[in-house]
This record gives C-alpha cells, structure tokens and sequence, in this order.
C-alpha cells in the first residue's frame, strides 16, 4: 500500500511528519509534507449497486447473444436445406438437358442417315 508523509498536528509528540496511508489521505485535514505531491488520484471503486448493475447488463447481454446464436443456427439450418433443393433442382435440369441433348445427337443422326439413305436411293 502506498504511503506518503503528512505535516504532524503536534511537532513535540510526533516529530515534523507522520506517515499515512495515501488513501487515507483527506485535504481538508491533511497537509502534505516536503512538497510532495500525491500522483494522480487513484481510480474510484465501484459500488456494490454499480457493479450489480454492471453484472445484470452482462447477462442480459449474454441472453440476448444466445438467442442470437440459436437464431443464427437456424437459418443455417433453414440455407442448408434450401441448398439442398436447388442441389436437387440443379441436378434435375442438368439430367433433363442431357437426355434433351442425346435425343437431338439420335434425332440428328436419324436424320443424317435417312438423308444419306435418299442419297443413295437416288443412285
């Protein structure tokens, strides 16, 4: 704990300072011995109300993050599933113009060789 010296009340008993706790330290009573000087002030320690206060915004904050979360969870939930679909969708559409793209190859080959066989008809 930090100390300072102070003026003594009474310079036959106690000498021309007394040592004291800085935080005991009032200016209104005390005077600082030898031009010393406090520091900065020390940093104020909440009150129990404050901190109580402090600990209840915190687990409201906490609460509402883990609905955040819950909430966030499923929507991924809710994307995956709809990935899922367009997945299927995709899948579908490339199967459907793969087969559009084998009967248009035969169609045109059909027709390729019913050409060439009037071709040679004509012969």
């Amino acid at each position: 704990m930090d100390t300072i010296k102070i003026v003594s009340t009474d310079l036959r008993t106690q000498g021309p300072f007394v040592v004291i706790n800085t935080s005991d330290f009032n200016p209104d009573v005390h005077e600082l011995y030898g031009g010393q000087e406090l520091g900065a002030p020390s940093e104020r320690v909440p009150t129990m109300a404050e901190l109580l206060a402090a600990r209840d915004q915190l687990l409201e904050r906490e609460r509402e993050l883990a609905a955040e979360k819950e909430r966030v969870a499923e929507q991924a939930r809710a994307n995956e599933v709809e990935a899922q679909r367009l997945y299927g969708e995709r899948a579908a559409a490339a199967d459907a113009a793969t087969k559009a793209a084998v009967e248009k190859v035969a169609a045109d080959k059909a027709a390729a060789k019913a050409a060439e066989k009037a071709a040679g008809d004509k012969k």
